[in-house]
């Protein structure tokens, strides 16, 4: 009999548990000993864009001395090679690849970018789901034991996350940050992803620049932090160094890591789309492999990134979801100010992601879809998560629009960008949409809002919220 959805997160909960009792993994994923710097806290490429398209890169290189060496398939020979054709066109994977990428300091002693990342093959998608640097955590009775043999030693079980690889160092941090992201996630990582700060500035710069629509206005200077950040608001092609600013930029938002989190997410997807184009690519393919070499540590084998080949050639970037790790700001183990993670919420979102059935989400979809249908062509519901977003400030509260971001990111929707609104202010929300339809969804997140049917002010957008004065 099969089990029913209770059944599968009885399960969940089993598992996160023995996990907990049974951690940390064996120390190989260690990481080199480095003196700790107050120097710039960096940002976080995704996988796709840093590991896989780099290491595809080289499968691609080895692939043409493949055919330099004469050993290339002929038209006779076409039949006696087709099994290594069919390997790289027509890879086989899991349903499901886990991955962690993580962005870490120059010296390397602190992850204060953790994403994880699932593709699922079934369905060709990706998710990537941002846990905050400052998710509070504790660790098991045995992995405090090994934190204490290292120096500087926790003094107490509970820290944040991105601590543990500081107090870890190179024999129990990785390890130990591993156990607790697989706690929280509920199934084991398949590969890691390390990446140093220089890689943004190289690739971005390598490519000629990367177009992005600066949500706010940053500006921030720390020189003890090596961090002298200038940014105006808008569109614009940004250089390695203003890439860098834009993803380490956190003071300006009301909600400081929240705020950056949200943005290096729709930073993330702009910078993967861009760099899967296939003239970027090829033509910058020997900077992909210079930034591989020189700033990504990882545990992917080469054979098995070259199964990934057909997945970066043919990957619709439109397929990238994003999610931050649901939980608010508060106090736990002593800390204030904290990332609290809301367990039953995580619980759900991780099952959605890496453990719900394919057929049962792919179910789930077309039955969405019929609905759709069945309320005709001029008011079908369109799936709002699906849409691109806007969010502007139109009340006198500085930060209300960072705020309401993040609401709509973490509960699944596109916020593509941020900004204050220039018309007249009103009491409640409006939610402007380019087409009949559009919305229907959204408006649940904010009680008394209006539906306004103007393809005008949505013209960048599907979907443009108008923060209201009473809103809260």
């Amino acid at each position: 009999m099969s089990k029913d959805r209770y059944d599968i997160y009885d399960d969940y909960e089993a598992n996160r548990k023995r996990r907990k009792s049974n951690s940390a993994p064996s120390g190989k994923r260690g990481k080199k000993k480095k003196k700790r710097s107050l120097k710039a806290k960096f940002f976080m490429v995704l996988f796709v864009v840093l590991l896989v398209y780099c290491v595809s890169a080289l499968g691609y290189f080895g692939y043409q001395y493949y055919i330099e060496d004469g050993t290339s398939v002929s038209q006779g020979d076409e039949r006696e090679n087709a099994g290594l054709l069919d390997m790289l066109v027509k890879p086989k994977l899991k349903e499901r690849t886990t991955f962690v990428v993580m962005g870490v300091d120059k010296d390397g002693d602190r992850t204060d970018t953790i994403m994880v990342c699932c593709y699922n093959q079934p369905l060709d998608e990706l998710t990537i789901i941002s846990i905050p640097r400052d998710t509070l955590v504790e660790v098991s009775d045995d992995d405090f034991k090994k934190l204490r043999e290292e120096y500087p030693e926790p003094g107490k079980k509970g820290m944040k996350i991105n601590e543990i690889t500081h107090y870890g160092q190179e024999k129990y941090g990785r390890a130990i940050l591993f156990s607790e992201i697989e706690e929280i996630i509920g199934v084991p990582i398949d590969y890691y992803c390390t990446v140093k700060f220089e890689a943004l500035n190289y690739i971005v710069d390598a490519i000629g620049g990367i177009q992005y629509n600066v949500p706010i206005r940053m500006y921030y200077q720390d020189p003890g932090q090596d961090l002298d950040i200038d940014l105006q608001p808008g569109l614009q092609t940004l250089n390695g160094k203003q890439a860098e600013e834009l993803v380490r930029f956190r003071k300006g938002y009301s909600n400081q890591d929240i705020g950056r989190v949200a943005t290096q997410q729709e930073f993330c997807k702009e910078l993967i789309k861009q760099l899967v184009n296939k003239d970027t690519f090829f033509n910058n393919a020997g900077a992909y492999l210079k930034t591989f070499f020189s700033y990504v540590d990882t545990d992917v084998k080469l054979s098995d990134a070259v199964k990934y080949m057909a997945v970066v050639k043919d990957f619709n970037t439109d397929n990238i979801n994003t999610y931050t790790m649901p939980g608010d700001i508060g106090s736990m183990y002593g800390f204030v100010g904290g990332w609290v993670l809301n367990e039953e919420e995580a619980q759900k979102l991780c099952y959605d992601v890496f453990q719900k059935p394919v057929s049962e989400i792919k179910a789930e979809r077309e039955s969405e879809a019929a609905s759709g249908s069945a309320e005709g062509t001029t008011t079908s519901a369109y799936n709002d998560k699906s849409l691109s977003v806007q969010v502007l400030n139109g009340g006198y509260t500085n930060g209300k629009a960072s705020a309401v971001q993040n609401e709509l990111l973490n509960a699944g929707y596109d916020v593509k960008s941020i900004g204050t609104y220039s018309g007249d202010k009103t009491d409640n929300t409006r939610i402007f949409v380019k087409k009949e339809g559009m919305g229907k969804k959204i408006q649940e997140q904010f009680p008394g809002s209006e539906i306004v049917v103007d393809p005008t002010t949505a013209s960048d957008h599907d979907i443009v919220v108008v923060i209201g004065i009473k809103y809260e």
